[in-house]
């Protein structure tokens, strides 16, 4: 048995996920039966186990690998806004919270329009299909976990939009004597409270039509691939109707020369 490495692995594992979704289950089986045959049952099995991308997913996946300066300076963007995150969320001063977002906006805006132009080449555009595209591109901008699932191209389902400017996970609070001087710790006026409150109802309904969204897709998906299955069904019950049609009209011509033959040896026996 030929020893497989672990670079030949994960070159097969990308060619299906560059294949476009519909494409993949029969591709994964076959080099999953390959594999088997091969005698390498532990890939087997490992690629047996991959699930098919979502269209969203994919459509994320092939934007990933075919600009991969936009997706690092979309995982610097940030990478930076979790910094200046952390600094707001300790009551420190902090420049650079508005610049990292609107920086992380425009990245993101730029790899969905990306991502809208391989759904519509693909056939697959839909506005939901773009939503969760863009929810998927927020959440690797803010979770490290994610954007390392981003960054290799190798998502099978769409990330969750997420509901605040990202988890803050590892992101400790920051004490002010840690802080340079002209950054001192400064208690938040009533103002700004409030604005930030309706910053954060904002974005936490932005998140629930998102995922609202990707459930509606994901029905839509169910759907049309249903009104596939009963067109193919349907067209395949044609198909053995025309055929039954047409060994009735052989059976039928059959029967008619046998009458012919009958009728005319009856004719012959009367003379």
């Amino acid at each position: 048995m030929a020893t497989r490495s672990k670079a030949n692995d994960e070159n097969d594992i990308d060619r299906l996920f560059e294949l476009p979704p519909e494409g993949f289950i029969a591709a994964r089986d076959e080099l999953a039966k390959r594999l088997k045959g091969e005698g390498h049952t532990e890939d087997a099995t490992k690629v047996r186990s991959l699930r098919r991308p979502t269209v969203a997913a994919w459509a994320a996946n092939q934007v990933a690998r075919r600009h991969p300066e936009d997706v690092k300076e979309l995982l610097e963007a940030g990478v930076a806004l979790r910094q200046a995150q952390r600094k707001v969320l300790s009551g420190v001063r902090a420049g650079g919270f508005r610049e990292g977002m609107e920086r992380r906006r425009q990245v993101v805006n730029r790899l969905t329009k990306a991502a809208e132009k391989v759904l519509r080449e693909s056939g697959h555009a839909s506005a939901g299909t773009a939503e969760a595209v863009t929810a998927t591109l927020e959440a690797a901008s803010l979770d490290e976990e994610a954007a390392d699932q981003f960054r290799a191209g190798r998502l099978s389902k769409e990330l969750p939009a997420p509901a605040g400017f990202g988890a803050a996970t590892g992101l400790e609070l920051v004490a002010g004597e840690e802080e340079p001087k002209e950054e001192r710790p400064a208690k938040p006026s009533k103002l700004r409270e409030a604005a930030a409150r309706e910053a954060k109802e904002l974005v936490a309904t932005a998140a629930q039509a998102r995922r609202r969204a990707i459930k509606a897709r994901d029905e839509a998906d169910r759907l049309e691939a249903k009104a596939e299955r009963l067109k193919q069904e349907a067209e395949e019950s044609r198909t053995a109707a025309r055929e039954v049609s047409k060994r009735a009209r052989e059976a039928e011509s059959e029967a008619n020369r046998a009458q012919s033959e009958a009728d005319r040896a009856t004719a012959r026996l009367d003379h």
